[in-house]
């Protein structure tokens, strides 16, 4: 096996492993080194692709556990995000955009760390659907423009005190619209190379293997340690997003 493809491998079932198990992460961990290790913009495109697969393939296993008010009002969200984000990434300094971004990923993530030191996170039934709306937008947002609509959904999600399951439930059936969508702005602008097609190929296997390890670990996570790890997550993706931006 070529030494690139382990690489990508390796980074592929840990990235997997950690989407499956919170909902987030595949594009915070693997989507950096791919860039790094390929060089090309391929790697966004592989990002958008396994990260669909994953989605697709936890949802029939997660459907009972979605709530499906706040996923319809996300989608609504998403449905006027999505537009907005590729006009402002055609338009905008995409540097302003990854500042203002990581910017808003910092301030939620404080707003969550304040919740669990605080110990004060609020009943399931507090989210807004005025929350879910902006939420929405601000995922489909950052979806077309920098292939990342899951931080900000499972941010707000954990500050308002909704369940893990119900966290990563959401979220992940969300990306089914998500990247799907994120592919069909691809397809036409940039076009999807033959040779990231079959990179994605010989990726699947990390990926589902990794699928599986998530599903294995999510049993073994607390409300508490999820929550943590949801911040640490947030504030990779924030680092990552200032590093670019220098």
């Amino acid at each position: 096996m070529e030494p690139i493809l382990i690489t990508l491998s390796i980074t592929v079932f840990f990235a997997a492993a950690l989407q499956s198990a919170t909902g987030i992460g595949f594009g915070v961990i693997a989507g950096p080194i791919m860039l790094l290790v390929l060089n090309n913009n391929s790697s966004i495109q592989i990002s958008i692709i396994l990260n669909l697969l994953i989605a697709v393939l936890l949802v029939r296993s997660i459907r009972l556990e979605i709530n499906k008010t706040i996923l319809f009002q996300l989608l609504i969200g998403s449905v006027l995000g999505l537009p907005l984000g590729l006009l402002i990434f055609l338009n905008v300094n995409v540097v302003m955009l990854k500042l203002l971004a990581g910017a808003a990923i910092s301030l939620t993530a404080l707003l969550v760390i304040r919740n669990n030191i605080m110990r004060t996170r609020p009943a399931a039934a507090a989210p807004s659907k005025r929350g879910a709306l902006v939420t929405g937008v601000a995922s489909g947002l950052m979806s077309s423009s920098l292939a990342m609509p899951g931080p900000v959904v499972a941010a707000w999600m954990s500050a308002t005190g909704i369940e893990k399951q119900v966290v990563r439930a959401t979220t992940l059936t969300l990306f089914v619209f998500s990247y799907g969508a994120a592919l069909l702005f691809q397809i036409p602008f940039a076009g999807v190379e033959s040779t990231t097609l079959w990179t994605c190929l010989k990726l699947v296997p990390a990926t589902i293997a990794g699928i599986y390890a998530g599903s294995l670990i999510v049993n073994w996570l607390t409300e508490r340690v999820f929550s943590w790890l949801i911040i640490v997550i947030l504030l990779l993706t924030a680092a990552i997003l200032f590093a670019s931006s220098i």
